[in-house]
């Protein structure tokens, strides 16, 4: 059996955080648009920055790389549509990048004053 006791990881090594922005955690519902307009499903919105958002996108197993995001920002308002691209996948999880960076009174409308993540 190997003693690790003395490993001391390389601080050099570790992963870059490559976000532009923070995240902030928000539990809501949106829904993915076909850029044809042909299809629309409800996915959850698990976290979300001015730059992109982490969704849960169920068993979609050929959603496109692109993609309209509609996100309601409040009761009364109609939905507010966001061009995305996939930038990875892990399961039923996307993560996108936004083709143009949230307004920062959206981005207070859709999580009021959440955690950072």
């Amino acid at each position: 059996m190997t003693d690790l006791s003395a490993f001391r990881p390389d601080p050099a090594l570790a992963p870059q955080e490559l976000r532009r922005s923070p995240r902030l955690k928000v539990r809501g519902m949106a829904w993915i648009v076909l850029m044809d307009y042909s299809e629309a499903r409800s996915v959850s919105v698990k976290d979300i920055s001015p730059d992109g958002a982490r969704l849960s996108v169920g068993n979609w197993m050929f959603l496109p790389d692109t993609f309209h995001l509609l996100l309601q920002t409040s009761p009364a308002e109609p939905n507010f549509q966001i061009d995305c691209a996939i930038r990875w996948r892990a399961g039923d999880q996307v993560g996108v990048e936004f083709r143009h960076a949230l307004a920062s009174h959206v981005l207070d409308d859709l999580v009021g004053h959440r955690s950072v993540v």
